[in-house]
This record gives structure tokens, sequence and C-alpha cells, in this order.
């Protein structure tokens, strides 16, 4: 009988304070924040392996171009 009512009062308590100050909201969007921030970070990866050969191209291009400058 008294695990049931304690089950019971604390149930309530949880959702009544958990309700006015937004705990659930506040875990449920730091989740969410962590997910989007591990996705941007597998696509960036992604990306400089992808484009990586292109990029040290493209600012040896810039290198030989300012070096030819100053020659």
């Amino acid at each position: 009988m008294w695990p049931e009512v304690m089950t019971l009062l604390a149930r309530d308590w949880l959702v009544k304070h958990a309700g006015r100050s937004g705990l659930g909201q506040r875990g449920q969007s730091m989740v969410e924040y962590a997910m989007i921030a591990a996705l941007i970070a597998v696509a960036a990866l992604a990306a400089i392996q992808a484009l990586g050969g292109g990029i040290i191209q493209v600012f040896q291009n810039i290198l030989n171009a300012i070096a030819g400058l100053g020659a």
C-alpha cells in the first residue's frame, strides 16, 4: 500500500514541477542540439575528405601566383 501511495505522490510532484520549470523540455532540447552538432561535424569531415585535394590545389595555385609576383 505505501509503495503505491509514494509512487503516486512522487509522480504527481514530478508532473507539477517539471511542467512548471520545463525540465523535460530543456533536456529534450539539449539532446536535439547535440545531435545537430554531431551531424554538422560529420558533414564537415566528409566535405573536407571529399574536397581536400581540390582545396590543396587551389591554395597551391594561389601560392605560385604570389611567388611569381615577387620574382
